[in-house]
């Protein structure tokens, strides 16, 4: 283990590349893996191996591919052990010493259910418990490899992508300045993110409004931050501009269909006339509500109206309506449905291509509009929860259209 943590692994990929792929598959296993997660610096030695492969010749669809294999497998096996021993796995000697590991898994499971194998994913302690766990209360296989899958690929870009990007990033030709203003504006964002939990954890009357409050400074704000970070925006814009990889080329055409209005009525007009079949009254305003105050923002000094705070915003607004029934944690953990968020702003980068300034102003702007929307509308009553089963295809619609358009509907 010492060995691991001074470097020799990582030395040894750095010079057989070739073996990057497989290392990461490796890691992100026994990441997974019922007790071996529990004792490797799996985290560490992901970040480390995704560096090499990010300042390499492995593509970024490659790391995330070989993470996602990995953690499905590691996932899998954990599961089969559980569902191989049930309780008899408390006389494993590691186990017999540490009643405790499984004691805390059984809790968090029997608390969440279904959903803990999410979570469980990005909570180290129980992380490689969860699934073994699962399989000691026999849950249905088919259901678990459904979930299993889902979380895998939520959890692969959020533990890939920043080694990945800053092994990428070694290489990129920056001015001296660059880092020291691009952490200014990471740390702002953090900062503003962090402060947005907060309120909104409190679950007060006035969290939603102080919420929106804290977005809309935020974006009115963002103008008079450009002389501070003039060249965090000109240096991203330059090497967008100049970035002509055959790849990205592919992408930008790809993902082109998702930048057009097609993709916002195919999300919004089925949205639509769904809630007016189900007469949820509340919802229908909800959801109309976004869309009118994200258009109206727009038009503030310094805001950004574009087509994709608007698409941003109908996506926040269908999420939150699926899952009004659950806990604050719960309700977090639902931002997984929002990977087309992630895709529209990546084809904001690729396709238009649109500047720093304006995606940030962009989600500032959604993000305020579904916080006002909420405020506004549980003012005249309770936002009722959708039925149960409604409350997850509803959310899951927005990847459905994305899906559609880029098969060519």
């Amino acid at each position: 283990m010492e060995s691991l943590l001074s470097g020799e692994l990582i030395a040894w990929l750095g010079t057989h590349t070739r073996w990057l792929g497989l290392a990461i598959f490796l890691i992100a296993l026994i990441e997974s893996l019922a007790v071996a997660g529990l004792v490797v610096p799996g985290v560490v030695l992901l970040f480390a191996a995704t560096a090499l492969a990010g300042g390499g010749d492995l593509s970024i669809i490659g790391a995330l591919a070989w993470a996602f294999s990995g953690a499905v497998c590691g996932d899998l096996l954990s599961f089969a052990l559980g569902r191989w021993f049930h309780q008899d796995i408390r006389r494993l000697r590691i186990f017999a010493r540490h009643p405790q590991w499984i004691d805390r898994g059984e809790s968090f499971f029997r608390r969440y259910g279904i959903y803990s194998i999410v979570l469980g994913r990005f909570i180290g302690p129980i992380r490689p418990i969860i699934p073994m766990v699962a399989g000691m209360f026999d849950m249905p296989v088919w259901r678990f490899l459904l979930v299993n899958i889902l979380s895998a690929l939520a959890w692969a870009p959020v533990y890939v992508l920043p080694g990945y990007l800053a092994g990428s990033a070694v290489r990129w030709p920056v001015p001296e300045s660059f880092w020291h203003e691009a952490g200014l504006l990471a740390g702002g964002l953090a900062l503003l993110t962090l402060a947005l939990l907060v309120l909104l954890r409190t679950q007060q009357r006035w969290s939603s409004l102080a919420g929106a409050g804290l977005c809309l400074l935020a974006m009115l704000c963002l103008p008079l931050a450009t002389p501070w970070l003039t060249v965090v925006y000109d240096t991203l814009a330059e090497w967008l501009a100049n970035t002509d990889w055959p790849r990205l080329s592919a992408v930008r055409l790809t993902l082109q269909p998702l930048t057009g209005e097609a993709f916002l009525w195919l999300l919004y007009l089925p949205a639509l006339a769904l809630l007016a079949i189900l007469r949820h009254g509340w919802q229908l305003l909800f959801l109309m509500m976004c869309a009118i105050l994200c258009l109206a923002l727009g038009l503030l000094p310094g805001a950004h109206s574009t087509l994709l705070a608007l698409q941003l915003s109908l996506l926040l607004g269908v999420i939150l309506l699926g899952n009004r029934h659950l806990s604050f944690w719960l309700r977090l953990s639902w931002t997984f449905y929002a990977g087309p968020i992630c895709a529209l702003l990546v084809t904001a980068w690729l396709v238009l291509p649109m500047t720093t300034p304006t995606i940030l102003g962009s989600v500032l702007q959604s993000a305020a509009a579904v916080l006002l929307a909420i405020w506004l509308v549980e003012r005249g009553g309770p936002l009722p929860p959708l039925p149960r089963h409604w409350s997850i295809l509803l959310p899951a619609w927005p990847l459905v259209a994305g899906l559609l358009l880029l098969a060519g509907f």
